[in-house]
């Protein structure tokens, strides 16, 4: 739970792998701008491993293969690519950059499924929320730099898909941007306190969270309250325990 801007990067249909790499070093170079520009911390090295592309593992809603009615998540791992990371800032997610070619089916309960991942791209995504434990200007920044970061792949030649849950895109609108912020920290600071409070009345596991940190979480808490989302989630789960 929490502020998430959502991408897709697609390359030109007739790119090759070694277009692609030019244009995954030419996006690294943009982003080492941005680190040189204060905007984001670091850019972290360019990678074709294993490692690299566990990071990429694409995911696909299918009919569950033994329950009538339900879905299945099922992955679908990246067979080539080109990825680096951006550390944007504090507390807020990295930015996972590159693009990579994944196989047409994956099999599942005997079954085969076509993945729709064609050519050369990547579908990921980077929570923002929690960069704001360290301030609206913090938060901006980050929030901002991640936008850019993808906007900007457009002038390279790649296609972008966005979906920014803070309303920031496409408008830029920074105050849209900050009221989406302050009422999802008050629905997670209400949801994290209902949590701790039926927690302790039954001797549970500690509930631990990133907005506990925050240093207006009490405010944040009775702002949420306020708007019934404690009241809902705690009959919801009161009701789950019965």
């Amino acid at each position: 739970m929490g502020l998430t801007i959502h991408f897709k990067l697609r390359a030109p249909p007739e790119t090759d792998a070694a277009q692609a790499n030019e244009l995954v070093r030419q996006l690294r170079r943009r982003a080492q701008g941005f680190q040189q520009r204060g905007r984001v911390d670091a850019v972290q090295p360019l990678g074709e491993d294993r490692a690299a592309l566990r990071r990429a593992t694409d995911y696909k809603s299918v009919p569950h293969p033994w329950k009538a009615g339900a879905e299945s998540g099922i992955e679908i791992p990246a067979a080539v690519g080109f990825l680096f990371e951006v550390a944007v800032g504090r507390d807020c997610e990295p930015l996972p950059l590159g693009l990579c070619r994944y196989p047409r089916t994956v099999l599942l309960g005997g079954r085969r499924y076509r993945t729709e991942l064609r050519g050369w791209c990547l579908h990921g995504f980077c929570k923002t929320q929690y960069a704001s434990l360290h301030g609206w200007e913090h938060f901006r920044r980050c929030h901002t730099a991640v936008i850019d970061l993808l906007a900007g792949a457009r002038r390279l030649g790649l296609a972008v898909d966005l979906n920014d849950e803070g309303d920031y895109w496409p408008g830029r609108d920074l105050a849209a941007l900050r009221r989406n912020l302050d009422e999802m920290n008050g629905v997670v600071a209400a949801a994290a306190g209902v949590l701790k409070d039926l927690a302790d009345e039954r001797g549970g596991a500690r509930v631990q969270s990133p907005i506990f940190a925050h240093p207006q979480f009490e405010r944040l808490e009775a702002e949420g309250a306020a708007r019934g989302q404690a009241a809902k989630l705690q009959a919801a789960l009161r009701h789950a325990a019965r």
